[in-house]
């Protein structure tokens, strides 16, 4: 009798080949591999379950040693868990199979039958995974949780707490172990508890939800308000309540925004009827929504009366029409407007006003209505010396300077095109550019009133320095500028100069200051009709950037040596124009390499210029020369077709990546410039990668909003390009749903060294992970650049440490398998290769 039959025989006591029949086949139908072993371990039974896990039939399996026939065992382990089965009478320990459908988890549980033992494998390897995606679900709802402006919370009808969030703690500055509402009854403010015990009471008698907003004590001492909404959830049938569900939200910057907004109306209303005149203010339809105590006292009008279009009916009949149409139209057009008529008076008189409305806008441009204000004119109505005495000041304040009375910029240009059409032979004009030596440091260090005064110390000693035919102007901040004509010669100009340097560098006596304060002068000369003022005041600038260059308190003429630097930008922009058809433009590119598995997943596409007797001329050079001169949407247009059917040619892993300036937005070509560079090439819109930097969404409209919006339509991918160096650039991520962010190679420099550019990437690749926005760096040269990129999470890199930018062949060679040897994963210890 075999050492399995005597087994059999001793457990079911009854011998014979149909007991051994019953005995297998109640085995076989145990779905759980069943393996039983002697006292040495040997497998002496195995059913179809176990064959089929360890893929042999009963007798391959008969006289093994389990740690022979079960992968990733060993026998010192399994004989450990053997003996302590027998000692405890079972033992269960999980274990890992890999096997054809990859690694499988059991729990192997071993218990004694004599002194044999029965093995038996249950599998839980799907149990593990769902367990596993339950806890990943779980921490993903908790971080959400602790993203969300507001928190929640519970407690029980009789007020226990749970539920109680590491946000909400954070929020309203609970302590950490509350476990009743009465720590937050306590902790509202004296003034809020009375009225909202009151809310509370009759929320519960009838079950019906909470809305309220409060102050709660912060353990600084100081209040802040909340608003906590709660809802009931009934208990059973007889809706009892069992539990109380909500949520609380900081409101505390809404509110005392609120409050300031009800405090400036409160000022604003106390200024305009306090004020002279009568203000009004209308909504978008044109009807008043308020009157100034002025206008209600001046027309005898009530309130009423006055709100709505009432107001008409104090207007003079004779002007009623014209009045209304004014409105109307300034309405339409939603532009100033300035008009004259009559209104009754309280004693039933008539009095001219002159009624002046501006149409009012929010920050982003939206139209709210008009205000305005009119003022009685009817003494300077009765008399024409009057009216054009008010006329002439305006149209005087329209083209001189308000602080100093000089003739303003656009003044002086009417001045020098006088003065250049009344030359007469062998005469000159001359431009002298003035600006102030110290002018800054005085306004930092005494004030802006003091730098005011100084100002106007220098308009009257510039006055006092020029003829009669001179003009003197204030072009703005401490630039000012002379137009002497006529003049003989340059040498006028120049002891004029002398004069006017002279005269600035004076000591000031201001009210016990006395400031230091110089001046430089540029100049330059018209000798005919053919120099714009526009012209001649660039020369003169050059020149007065000459004199500042060399030491300033002293004055430069412009000649042609000194505007070589113009000449220079205007051979290179003419060159630029000839480049593209003359084929010395062409594109590299970058690759950007997947930190994940070091594969290349982008190219940036970049123009690079070779011009003829030249050589390379760098990107920073001749890209703000074809923005000036307005090429850039053609060399745009030509870089987008050159990359797109370059990047056809490449693996479909790999995209392209194209830079955009925010002149392409402007003139509306491309949207259909990309549509059509993408049907030429066949390029699947989704391998092409837009970079855009954050000056294009600093148009005041919506219009670039709405190009990026069409460009996403057609299916390519938005990249914000130089994350971080802009104005905004976290309000700009809600501006738009950006594909990528490329965070800025300044930030990337001095890692690992840097804590702060550090603690900035952590961020950023942060934000990117919770925005499900890629993050990518560029500037990467260094392996340990590398690393910190790697350990904060970040997608991609892009540098000098993976490749220059190469040409179109290059970069097919480095994207097939030319990638050189580079270190992907952090370096640790032994692991670095």
């Amino acid at each position: 009798m075999t050492e399995m039959q005597s087994l059999r025989h001793r457990l079911i006591r009854q011998p014979g080949p149909v007991s051994g029949e019953c005995w297998i086949a109640f085995f076989d139908g145990v779905a759980h591999p069943v393996l039983i072993k002697n006292a040495q371990g040997q497998v002496i039974f195995a059913n179809r379950a176990a064959c089929d896990l360890l893929g042999r039939d009963r007798s391959g399996l008969a006289g093994g040693a389990e740690h022979e026939l079960v992968a990733g065992t060993q026998a010192e382990q399994i004989a450990s868990f053997d003996a302590e089965a027998m000692r405890r009478g079972s033992v269960s320990a999980e274990q890992e199979m890999p096997g054809p459908r990859g690694v499988r988890r059991f729990l192997v549980s071993r218990r004694p039958a004599g002194e044999h033992l029965v093995v038996t494998f249950f599998e839980i390897t799907d149990l593990r995974e769902t367990e596993g995606v339950l806890r990943q679900r779980e921490a993903h709802l908790r971080n959400l949780l602790e993203l969300h402006p507001v928190a929640p919370f519970s407690f029980t009808a009789d007020g226990v707490l749970s539920d109680l969030s590491d946000r909400l703690v954070a929020i309203t500055g609970l302590p950490a172990g509350t476990r009743h509402v009465d720590a937050w009854w306590a902790a509202m403010h004296p003034c809020d508890r009375r009225d909202l015990r009151r809310a509370w009471i009759r929320s519960v008698r009838g079950g019906q939800s909470f809305d309220a907003e409060h102050r709660l004590q912060m353990p600084d001492g100081a209040y802040r308000w909340f608003r906590a909404r709660i809802v009931a959830r009934p208990r059973d049938q007889d809706q009892r309540v069992d539990r109380w569900f909500g949520i609380i939200e900081d409101v505390h910057e809404r509110r005392t925004t609120v409050e300031q907004l009800r405090e400036s109306e409160a000022r604003f209303r106390a200024f305009a009827d306090d004020a002279p005149v009568m203000i009004w203010v209308t909504d978008t339809e044109g009807r008043n929504v308020f009157v100034s105590r002025s206008w209600l006292g001046a027309t005898g009008q009530s309130l009423d009366e006055a709100l709505g279009t009432g107001w008409i009916d104090a207007v003079h009949p004779d002007d009623r029409d014209a009045t209304a149409a004014i409105t109307r139209e300034a309405m339409r057009r939603r532009i100033a407007y300035t008009n004259e008529f009559r209104i009754r008076r309280k004693d039933g008189g008539w009095c001219w006003v002159i009624d002046v409305g501006h149409p009012r806008l929010l920050a982003d441009g939206t139209f709210i209505g008009y205000i305005g204000c009119c003022v009685d004119i009817s003494a300077r109505r009765q008399a024409e010396d009057d009216r054009v005495m008010a006329q002439l000041q305006v149209f005087h304040m329209a083209r001189h300077d308000m602080l100093t009375g000089l003739p303003n910029r656009h003044y002086f240009g009417d001045c020098y095109q006088e003065a250049v059409a009344s030359l007469a032979p062998e005469r000159s004009v001359a431009v002298l550019m003035l600006d102030l030596d110290g002018f800054k440091t005085v306004n930092d260090t005494r004030g802006h009133p003091v730098g005011d005064q100084v100002l106007c110390e220098v308009a009257n000693r510039l006055r006092t320095s020029v003829r009669s035919t001179d003009t003197v102007a204030r072009l703005g901040g401490d630039e000012f500028a002379v137009i002497q004509t006529p003049i003989r010669s340059e040498q006028e100009a120049c002891d004029l100069a002398r004069r006017l340097i002279a005269a600035i560098s004076k000591p000031f006596d201001l009210e016990g200051a006395v400031p230091e304060v110089g001046a430089s002068v540029g100049i330059a000369f018209a000798r005919g009709h053919g120099d714009s003022a526009e012209e001649i005041m660039r020369y003169a600038d050059v020149a007065l950037y000459a004199a500042k260059q060399a030491g300033r308190g002293t004055f430069r003429v412009f000649d042609e040596a000194t505007d070589t630097h113009l000449q220079s930008r205007q051979k290179m922009k003419a060159a630029l124009r000839a480049a593209l058809g003359l084929g010395e433009l062409s594109v590299f590119y970058q690759p950007l390499i997947g930190l994940r598995d070091g594969q290349v997943t982008a190219c940036e596409a970049l123009m690079r210029w070779h011009r003829k007797g030249a050589g390379w001329i760098t990107p920073d050079q001749f890209i703000p020369l074809a923005e000036e001169a307005g090429l850039i949407g053609d060399m745009g247009d030509w870089v987008l077709h050159e990359a797109c059917a370059q990047a056809a040619r490449w693996p479909d892993s790999v995209s392209v990546a194209v830079n955009l300036s925010p002149l392409q937005f402007h003139g509306g070509a491309l949207v259909d410039q990309v549509a059509s560079a993408l049907r030429a090439s066949g390029l699947p819109p989704e391998r092409l990668q837009l970079e855009i930097t954050e000056s294009v969404l600093l148009d005041p409209t919506d219009r670039n909003i709405g190009v990026l919006q069409d460009l996403r339509a057609l299916g390519a991918k938005i990249v914000m390009d130089d994350f971080g160096t802009g104005y905004s650039s976290l309000g700009y991520l809600r501006s738009f749903p950006f594909d990528k962010i490329k965070v800025d190679r300044s930030f990337i420099r001095d890692l690992p060294d840097a804590r702060e550019a550090l603690a900035i990437l952590k961020a950023v690749a942060g934000l990117g992970r919770s925005l499900d926005m890629r993050t990518t760096v560029e500037g990467v040269e260094t392996q340990a650049q590398l690393d910190c990129a790697i350990a904060e999470g970040v997608d991609e890199a892009q540098g000098y440490f993976f490749s220059r930018p190469l040409p179109a062949p290059g970069i097919a060679s480095f994207i097939s398998g030319c990638l050189p040897k580079r270190r992907i994963q952090p370096a640790t210890g032994d692991a670095a290769t």
